[in-house]
């Protein structure tokens, strides 16, 4: 079945044209400029854009498919992306991210302990905690390591009498 795209986007290719511009830079530039080329008729079908635009055949029906049913503004509008909702709000990061500043949350164990005591929020495995921590840029504070008989005020005693370079 052949599609007379010059009547069917009623857009001219200037206004897409302007369009295109505006969005530049992003996916739905992409978008934009599909509509451009077929309704100029540079590109007779969608078979033959798709290579042009580096995209698939399949994902440039769908792009034709939400514009036929809801227009140009229903294919500019992006939905939200996958995946699901945080289970930590705001207020639980601060604070596991205070106690770990303060050194009481040394391992991830120990930071799955305190988010199913204090907020209620249990993480089967420690994997989806440490994923957890690396979207927000939350890294483990731990001090350094300190032998069991170490004596901290025969070290200090030490670092006054050593020479200082």
């Amino acid at each position: 079945m052949w599609i007379d795209y010059e009547q069917a986007i009623s857009e001219s290719a200037a206004d897409l044209l302007t369009v295109e511009r505006q969005h530049r830079g992003s996916a739905i530039a992409d978008r934009v400029k599909m509509l451009r080329l077929l309704k100029t008729d540079a590109y007779p079908s969608q078979r033959q854009l798709a290579m042009v635009l580096g995209y698939t055949e399949r994902q440039l029906r769908r792009w034709w498919r939400v514009y036929s049913h809801g227009g140009l503004s229903a294919l500019l509008t992006r939905d939200r992306p996958g995946g699901g909702v945080e289970r930590l709000d705001a207020a639980a990061l601060a604070a596991l991210e205070a106690e770990m500043k303060a050194g009481r949350i040394g391992r991830l164990r120990d930071a799955q302990r305190f988010l199913a005591e204090r907020f209620g929020v249990h993480y089967r495995g420690v994997s989806g905690l440490s994923r957890l921590c690396q979207r927000h840029g939350i890294k483990l504070k731990t001090g350094r390591r300190r032998h069991r008989r170490a004596d901290p005020d025969a070290q200090a005693a030490f670092k006054k009498t050593s020479p200082s370079t």
